[in-house]
């Protein structure tokens, strides 16, 4: 009820003139027929001129009103309503007085934001985050992006950038751009990118059979492209030296750990000195290998005496220890 009657007695101080009855001159805030805003917001100082110029006046000029209408669109703004404004920020409507155009159009002003611009921000950011990840990528931009519009500011307008959690996955990132106007994030713009990574692997140079000796002679080191990288591909000649071919391996073929083994130390067929734990007890026997393996490699045995089966581990060539 009091905001009423301050607004109703201010509406009959804004038809009077330009004095209050202590001789004190009133602010006078002349209405303009129509405006176009570039802000995110309009000002009692954009819909009205206010004066006499003073610090009390650019006070009144500065009151934000509300939100500026979208782009496209108008509003109208009465007087009663600029009389409500003044009074919610503890204004002495009193002391103001409303001329000119009975209610005001508000526009707001929009541009397009260059697309170049928003995808060199994206990219910058982009770029940014891959150099402190490391790895060898590529990534491959889009070729379109929506039309984005967006206010110009009363004093600037901005974009910011920065990749989405920031990290990036096995084979996609999406970089969100901001546009902010005066400092304020007006709209946030996705922008994904395809990634490719690439990473050093050993591959075969032909066919390479079971049991062969790896090498420079036989492998090659390529850049391959890889969904995500793992350790299971051997990338490097230091990594195969003293290996053999576990299997049967194709031309062109990715090493993994699983296709390169130790030689084997202990043949099958080989009669091997096998040493039985007991405790503190050891019995030493004789026993014929069944199938190849390296050193420190589990193996089983037969005994050349009673035919029983052993499994022991191979320490030496010709020598496997059984634990019992």
């Amino acid at each position: 009820m009091q905001l009423l009657a301050t607004i109703l007695f201010s509406g009959l101080a804004f038809a009077g003139g330009g004095d209050d009855e202590n001789g004190t001159q009133k602010i006078e805030l002349r209405l303009r027929p129509a405006v176009a805003v570039r802000g995110l917001d309009v000002t009692i100082g954009e819909m009205c001129e206010v004066l006499p110029a003073g610090a009390d006046a650019l006070a009144i000029a500065q009151i934000k009103f509300g939100p500026a209408p979208g782009g496209g669109y108008t509003r109208t703004v009465l007087r009663t309503e600029i009389v409500q404004s003044l009074a919610a920020a503890g204004r002495d409507v009193a002391n103001c007085k409303l001329t000119g155009a009975d209610e005001v159009v508000v526009q707001a002003v929009a541009v397009d934001v260059p697309s170049s611009e928003l995808l060199e921000s994206a990219t910058a950011a982009l770029q940014a985050l891959l150099a402190i990840e490391g790895g060898d990528v590529e990534f491959e931009a889009p070729t379109r992006l929506r039309q984005v519009q967006s206010p110009p500011g009363r004093h600037s307008q901005e974009l910011r950038s920065r990749v989405r959690g920031n990290r990036t996955g096995p084979t996609a990132a999406v970089v969100d751009v901001e546009v902010l106007v005066d400092g304020e994030v007006h709209k946030r713009v996705p922008v994904q990118f395809k990634l490719q990574r690439f990473h050093e692997v050993l591959k075969t140079a032909g066919t390479i059979r079971a049991g062969t000796p790896l090498g420079p002679e036989n492998l090659v080191v390529t850049r391959e492209p890889v969904a995500q990288v793992t350790g299971l591909f051997l990338d490097s000649f230091p990594q195969v030296e003293g290996l053999i071919a576990a299997r049967n391996l194709q031309p062109h073929q990715r090493l993994t750990l699983a296709d390169a083994a130790p030689p084997a130390l202990v043949h099958k067929g080989e009669v091997c000195t096998v040493v039985l734990t007991r405790g503190r007890v050891k019995i030493t026997a004789k026993a014929m290998a069944n199938h190849d393996a390296p050193l420190t490699g589990r193996i089983t045995l037969t005994n050349l005496q009673s035919r029983a089966q052993l499994t022991g581990v191979v320490t030496g060539p010709g020598l496997v220890v059984v634990q019992q």
